[in-house]
């Protein structure tokens, strides 16, 4: 671990691993490691990516942002400790890449089996860029561009993904059998290693348990924390490497690891409170149903709660929110124009048939023309 800016700040490079490969090894979804990665160096919302590829093309493998390398840099990110102390953390995630003609991994340099290759502590590649998203990939400089400095990294710890959710065509045991392998490999780096559950947001109990009696095993002499996670909800990410960043810095004692039910309860505090601050805000505001989206965020973007809100939620689902409390004031303008009429009507009813002998006249369709008058159509236009 190198110290950046002075005694201040620390930097942590972190390598997140876990079982890759084509179906035969991980199913039909992968494990979760790039959404884990995405969601801790750009927690925002409208930067968070679901969708992430391992099958490629030969010329997307060969672009810049892969790089021939079965390897994504995240970039770097900082976080600061609860003790004000400054975690700089720079991010790799081990994968395998497919390609798509063959279905077969892509051959690069020595290729030793992924259980063994991604425990690698030193790590290069000359003029790589940081890995953003799938639609990056082939049109690069239209995205920010960032060089993994130096072309190398010299890894401090590592992150091992074990994905806690049924997932088609993968076996739980072979899951645990891989998972065990990497694990016992990066301990023999003699770096400090973390298992991450993901997806607990879909977690199946049975691949829970396993995950915990992976990490209690005899032969792991309780040096594995566990930290569950997901990264879809943004539920304990942070923790994961905070915890690996205090286990690399040995004068720091552990953090606390809170159980994941315990961290999403919290997460759904945050949100509550924020959506809440953000409906005050438009209801403030926003008070004629004709106000247009484009306008009102513009004027509402250096508002705190607004700025807020966006992080968590993203800009569509703050423009849904807008939309539905315009809709809202249309309704109400609507209602009270109707309550407007219906206070109206009794008083024009009285002036064309002042009793009942009126009505017996039969004349309903004069009265009809009447109504059509512009007196009348003035005094309902003040509505």
């Amino acid at each position: 671990m190198a110290r950046r800016g002075g005694d201040a700040s620390k930097q942590v490079v972190v390598s997140v691993v876990g079982v890759s490969g084509g179906e035969r090894e991980k199913g039909v979804t992968g494990l979760g490691k790039s959404c884990l990665c995405n969601r801790f160096t750009k927690p925002q919302a409208d930067q968070y990516h679901v969708d992430h590829i391992s099958v490629l093309s030969q010329t997307d493998f060969s672009g810049r942002v892969v790089n021939n390398d079965h390897f994504l840099y995240w970039g770097e990110c900082l976080r600061v400790a609860d003790d004000g102390l400054e975690f700089v953390f720079q991010v790799v995630e081990q994968t395998e890449f497919i390609d798509d003609a063959s279905f077969m991994p892509f051959k690069a340099g020595k290729m030793d089996p992924y259980i063994k290759r991604c425990c690698a502590t030193k790590i290069q590649s000359a003029e790589k860029l940081m890995y953003i998203c799938k639609n990056q990939l082939g049109i690069e400089k239209e995205y920010e561009q960032r060089v993994l400095p130096d072309g190398k990294v010299n890894v401090d710890g590592f992150l091992c993904v074990f994905d806690v959710s049924q997932v088609p065509n993968r076996s739980l045991e072979r899951q645990v059998e891989l998972t065990a392998s990497i694990l016992n490999n990066c301990l023999k780096t003699k770096r400090p290693v973390v298992l991450v559950t993901t997806k607990n947001d879909e977690a199946n109990e049975v691949y829970v348990k396993e995950a915990e009696k992976l990490a209690s095993r005899k032969e792991f002499k309780g040096n594995i924390p566990l930290v569950e996670t997901s990264a879809h909800e943004n539920v304990n990410v942070d923790c994961a490497f905070m915890t690996l960043a205090n286990l690399v810095d040995r004068n720091r004692g552990r953090i606390r690891i809170v159980p994941f039910y315990e961290a999403a309860r919290h997460r759904k505090e945050i949100l509550d409170v924020a959506t809440d601050a953000f409906q005050r805000l438009v209801r403030t505001h926003v008070l004629d149903y004709r106000s247009i989206w484009a306008s009102t965020s513009k004027k509402l973007a250096q508002n705190p709660d607004f700025i807020h809100y966006v992080d968590l939620f993203g800009m569509d689902q703050a423009a849904k929110l807008f939309r539905r409390h315009v809709k809202k004031l249309k309704e109400e303008y609507l209602q009270r124009k109707v309550e407007g009429y219906m206070d109206l009507l009794p008083s024009i009813l009285r002036e064309f048939f002042p009793d009942l002998q009126s009505l017996e006249d039969g004349v309903w369709s004069s009265s009809l023309s009447g109504f059509s008058s512009k007196s009348y159509q003035d005094q309902i236009c003040l509505l």
